[in-house]
């Protein structure tokens, strides 16, 4: 099966599980490039039977079988190797060392290869037993060749049947190792594939560079590998096809890419998007960086905000506590003249009632004081006319006595009605005095009622004006928030523009101009060197750049 590879296009790398391919077709074009197809999944009608199951019993013969040729294996392997070595140590001059060196070099190797299975099996491998128990086999398979009564030189056959026993005993501890990777493999995928004897054979150049890049960047299936090295062995034949002799050359450094990351383990497609991956990275890290800032200038608003907002409330305190106390002084202020109004007005009634109860008393004490004489004289008067009624040669002087007598009564009587007229008199001014006193007072009181609504119409005002201050500055607030908003929006445009320093700072010192509405004069010269931080000559030609940014346009 063949594909062709148009123009412009990068052959896909193969992933998974290499199957066998077919050879290409007859019909090909000459122009089109083999691509492996291996990994595509195989139909299932195209799939080849699957082996015929063997029995328990006869799997459990197999094993035993082969653990008693085994046990058979080593233990004549290290019981020839044991006469071997130990004649060997003998003639090398060991002494009586000679009888246990060899049991050590022997249980050596057993040790190290029953650690390795043992770590093998519990999928946490140690290389370095394995290798030392190779290099321990190495070594007995030279003594025992050595061990012979002629060099091996001499004697390659008597060399070689002293070492072919430990060579089988390696052999079956291969087969027990190999056993158990499989199986861990099948359950955990943890094992690294191994690279073939036969790659070794017939690739020795290449295959220690394909056997190094799969042991760094841990790939641990080797169909996988040459996978990837087909690609890009198609992927080199296509540049080749493409750009002629001189294809490095002309390709570009962007589509040598792929035998740039080879040794870094990258498959033709992985090592095609770098650019574009590496430009997504930086495009999302220079995101990363105007979302910090545009947070972080956020923040600053935000506690500029608060900040302003703080301080209105603390003005509007300060103004609430003023009122309260201008309101509190008018109404102290209203309650004592109330009070001292009525102070007054009571004080005046008492003493117009006192002086009335005065002269009342007296002129009844008076009145009752004539009656008592008045009713004693006529008393006295009635006794002697009656004493001297007897008498009546004094008739003449008794009767001019008593005319004269009843002329003082009468003048009596007339005086007493004109003090009694006069007493009445002065009552009557003392409670007109006393009438006026009240009319005094209760004008008092009016006065007092007329401050206390004077003070709870301040009160209101106050009130009112306290309510307009926060309205406005609730609409100020309002109006910071939208500028700061209006602010952040205009630098995210700015930032996407890329503009330079100088731009922004036109831009920044247009908005402003345009907050002002619109008359570049109506921002000082001052506040656009408090806002950039320059000096006098670059606010200015700040300010008229602005000017021209709005007159060309520009509304922030």
């Amino acid at each position: 099966m063949t594909t062709t590879i148009e123009p412009g296009t990068v052959p896909a790398p193969v992933t998974g599980t290499v199957r066998p391919v077919p050879a290409p077709a007859a019909s090909a074009g000459p122009d089109a490039v083999p691509v492996s197809t291996g990994a595509a999944p195989v139909a299932a009608n195209s799939a080849p039977p699957a082996p015929r199951p063997w029995s328990a019993k006869a799997m459990r013969g197999l094993i035993v079988s082969a653990g008693v040729c085994a046990a058979v294996i080593a233990a004549i392997g290290f019981a020839g190797s044991y006469d071997a070595l130990r004649g060997l140590a003998e003639r090398k001059g060991f002494g009586t060392y000679a009888l246990v060196f060899p049991i050590g070099i022997d249980a050596g190797i057993i040790a190290m290869y029953a650690l390795d299975l043992i770590l093998v099996w519990r999928r946490m491998p140690k290389p370095m037993l394995r290798l030392l128990a190779h290099v321990l086999t190495v070594a007995t398979i030279v003594f025992n060749a050595n061990a012979g009564q002629l060099p091996p030189r001499q004697d390659p056959l008597g060399a070689a049947m002293h070492g072919v026993l430990p060579v089988l005993f390696v052999a079956v501890v291969e087969a027990v190792r190999h056993l158990i990777i499989k199986t861990n493999r099948l359950s955990m995928a943890a094992e690294s594939d191994r690279v073939p004897l036969h790659r070794w054979v017939l690739a020795p150049l290449a295959t220690p560079a394909l056997y190094r890049r799969m042991k760094l960047w841990g790939i641990t299936s080797y169909p996988q590998m040459v996978a990837m090295e087909r690609d890009r062995t198609v992927y080199r034949a296509w540049l080749q096809h493409k750009y002629g002799r001189s294809w490095k050359k002309a390709a570009g450094a962007e589509a040598l890419l792929p035998f740039t990351m080879a040794r870094f383990g990258l498959s033709v497609d992985e090592a095609m998007a770098l650019p574009q991956e590496q430009k997504d990275a930086e495009a999302a890290r220079e995101a990363a960086q105007a979302a910090a800032r545009a947070a972080a200038a956020e923040r600053d608003e935000q506690l500029a905000l608060d900040e302003e907002e703080r301080a209105a409330r603390a003005r509007v305190r300060r103004m609430e506590i003023a009122a309260g106390v201008v309101t509190a002084e008018h109404r102290i202020g209203a309650e004592q003249t109330a009070s001292g109004a009525e102070a007054r007005a009571a004080e005046a009634a008492a003493q117009a009632q006192a002086q009335a109860a005065e002269a009342t008393a007296a002129a009844e004490a008076d009145a009752a004081a004539h009656a008592a004489r008045l009713a004693a004289e006529t008393a006295r008067r009635t006794a002697e006319r009656a004493a001297t009624e007897a008498e009546r040669t004094f008739e003449r002087e008794a009767q001019a006595e008593t005319t004269a007598a009843e002329a003082e009564s009468a003048a009596r009587a007339e005086a007493a009605r004109r003090s009694a007229a006069e007493d009445r008199r002065r009552t009557a001014v003392a409670a007109a005095e006393a009438e006026a006193k009240e009319r005094s007072a209760a004008e008092d009181r009016r006065a007092a009622a007329e401050a206390d609504r004077n003070a709870r119409a301040a009160a209101a005002d106050a009130a009112a004006l306290a309510e307009r201050t926060a309205e406005a500055e609730r609409r100020a607030a309002a109006h910071r928030e939208t500028t700061a908003r209006a602010e952040l929006a205009a630098l995210e445009a700015e930032d996407l523009a890329r503009l330079s320093m100088r731009e922004r700072a036109e831009r920044r010192v247009a908005r402003m101009i345009l907050s002002a509405g619109g008359d570049k004069d109506a921002v000082p010269l001052a506040e656009i060197e408090t806002a950039l931080g320059v000096g006098r000559t670059i606010a200015s030609e700040r300010r008229q750049a602005a000017a021209d940014l709005i007159a060309a346009g520009y509304t922030g």
